[in-house]
Parts: structure tokens; sequence; C-alpha cells
């Protein structure tokens, strides 16, 4: 069975400040866009970043533990540049993966997982239908 991941979103009042719920957790998000005071809340394209680089360093961690190899420490950098021409894309996204006290072909195969089972990476990378419903409430 798949497992559903549902995350609700509304505003506060306060122009580009959301509230965003799922699971029990609470945080929010800002917009820059919007927002004409400094943000402190990650924004959109900030949590889809951080959710590459986390699964990126979950996947290694888990592969690691599953194989007995013991990692000192592991580190994710992903780096996506807006797509000049169409700022509604990235042009590019660059994960690059820091993996201390294991050699390159230990580093690679702990990557091997993230790349095969990472639902993030793997949406981003080869796209997934998306449909988006609306409302109107009076």
């Amino acid at each position: 069975m798949s497992e559903i991941q549902a995350i609700t979103a509304r505003t506060t009042g306060d122009a580009g400040r959301y509230v965003l719920e799922g699971k029990g957790k609470v945080f929010l998000s800002d917009s820059a866009m919007i927002r004409r005071v400094p943000s402190v809340a990650p924004n959109p394209i900030e949590f889809l970043v951080s959710a590459l680089a986390s699964c990126a360093l979950a996947s290694v961690e888990s592969d690691a533990r599953d194989f007995g190899i013991v990692v000192r420490a592991a580190s994710a950098e992903v780096t996506a540049v807006r797509d000049e021409a169409d700022e509604s894309r990235f042009s590019s996204i660059l994960v690059t993966l820091a993996v201390e006290g294991v050699d390159q072909p230990t580093a690679e195969r702990l990557t091997t997982h993230f790349r095969d089972h990472c639902p993030v990476y793997n949406t981003i990378r080869r796209g997934g239908p998306i449909t988006v419903e609306v409302t109107a409430v009076a």
C-alpha cells in the first residue's frame, strides 16, 4: 500500500506567512514575493531544496547502517539555479554529497540508494503527475 503524505497550508493574516500542518507537525513558510519584511521561515523553494538534501543524508545513513558501514559524518549541499528564460523552473539542480570515513566506491554505493529510492529526488528528476483543484468559498 502506498503511503499518503498530506500537508494543509493556510494563510495567517500576515501577508506572505503561511502555517503548514501535517502528521502532527506544525511549521511556517514565508514568501519573499509578498512579504515586505525579511523572512524568518523557509520559503517554498528552500523547503524543496532542503527536502532533497535531507533525503540524501537519510538514505546514506540508512544504507550505512544496513550494510554495517561506519560513516563518521556526511553532508549534502543542494544548489538549485533558477532558469533565466523560464523562472517557473530550475535550469539545474546539483546535489553534492560528502561522506566521511569511507573510500570513494563505498561513498558511491551509499549514494545509490538515494538515487534509486528517494521520492523527492525521483519526482524532480523524472517529473510526475500533478493536479490542482480549486473551490471558491463565499
